[in-house]
């Protein structure tokens, strides 16, 4: 009996040492944006993101490889939705695969998806300097401000 209750408290102990661990290298890797009363998620300067479908499993991390689908609109404060013009779509069809944070998107990308679930479809609010400000990149053009639909596909760890 003794013996027992000894491996249970050891048990305890190690559980409780490794959900402390977890929680401080959240807080050191800083904490994901939660939204706000209107459900806006302020994620940086020029980038805002609103989750239009949760979804599950562990957040997005730098170093991850994402693949999405996505849509993308020119920001038009006119238009339903913001979603002006429509430039581009994957159409649902091949998911586009990046590694985040290692610059081989827009800088409005690797902070809008990190923190993303699979599953997950956000809505990212690009301001140009996240974008492809001032030069553009044909057919966005320069200045612009930029509308993705963004849905997490799936989430692989780099290796």
């Amino acid at each position: 009996m003794k013996l027992s209750k000894f491996s249970a408290t050891l048990l305890a102990a190690v559980l409780l040492a490794g959900c402390g661990q977890a929680e401080q290298q959240a807080a050191e890797a800083g904490a994901c944006p939660e939204a706000d009363e209107s459900g806006v998620i302020r994620i940086a300067d020029g980038l805002t993101g609103k989750i239009t479908n949760k979804g599950y499993g562990r957040a997005a991390v730098a170093g991850d490889y994402a693949d999405v689908h996505t849509t993308l609109w020119l920001y038009d404060e006119d238009s339903p939705g913001g979603r002006g013009t429509e430039i581009w779509s994957s159409g649902g069809v091949e998911p586009f695969q990046f590694m985040l944070d290692a610059g081989q998107v827009i800088k409005g990308w690797d902070l809008g998806v990190t923190c993303m679930r699979v599953g997950e479809t956000r809505e990212l609010k690009i301001a140009p300097q996240l974008g492809y400000g001032a030069r553009g990149k044909p057919p966005v053009p320069p200045n612009a401000t930029l509308l993705f639909e963004i849905e997490l596909i799936k989430l692989t760890e780099s290796n």
